[in-house]
């Protein structure tokens, strides 16, 4: 069983207008779960199959361990539909290792046909996006990791 992106986000859909908190579906090597619960609401469609291996374990390292700047991370104000290009055939709004200025544009989310543009409160570098184009996310979720200047 695979669903396609509109598929699911009927599912979604039909979930949040019934009386229903939370949805499973396990078929063949799929599981779909959708939750209303007090956390945000998960999405998941995974093969199931064995289990991963865990890689030996190698002899600990003695160099200092590297220390990253913190980000700041730009999230979702809303539910819907991620886009990180202004249309389908244009260049992304931003890439990683990026600069933007506070105000800039970095992405739009579709809700209900209403497209709402996703601007940064900070200036600085893009580290991640942590999100692909026509991903569906949930409020206040990551989209974007960046180091302020």
């Amino acid at each position: 069983m695979e669903l396609t992106l509109d598929e699911l986000k009927d599912l979604i859909q039909t979930l949040d207008a019934s009386s229903l908190r939370e949805f499973s579906v396990n078929e063949g090597e799929y599981t779909l779960h959708l939750s209303k619960n007090e956390a945000p609401t998960v999405v998941t469609q995974t093969p199931s199959g064995p289990a991963p291996v865990a890689a030996p374990e190698s002899a600990p390292v003695k160099d200092a361990p590297v220390v990253e700047p913190a980000g700041t991370y730009i999230t979702a104000p809303l539910v819907g539909t991620v886009y990180l290009r202004p249309n389908p055939d244009a260049e992304p709004f931003v890439q990683v290792g990026g600069h933007v200025n506070a105000g800039d544009q970095v992405a739009l989310i579709e809700a209900m046909k209403l497209m709402t543009p996703i601007k940064s409160d900070v200036s600085g570098t893009i580290k991640q996006v942590l999100v692909a184009d026509e991903d569906m996310v949930d409020y206040e979720m990551n989209l974007f990791e960046i180091i302020p200047d």
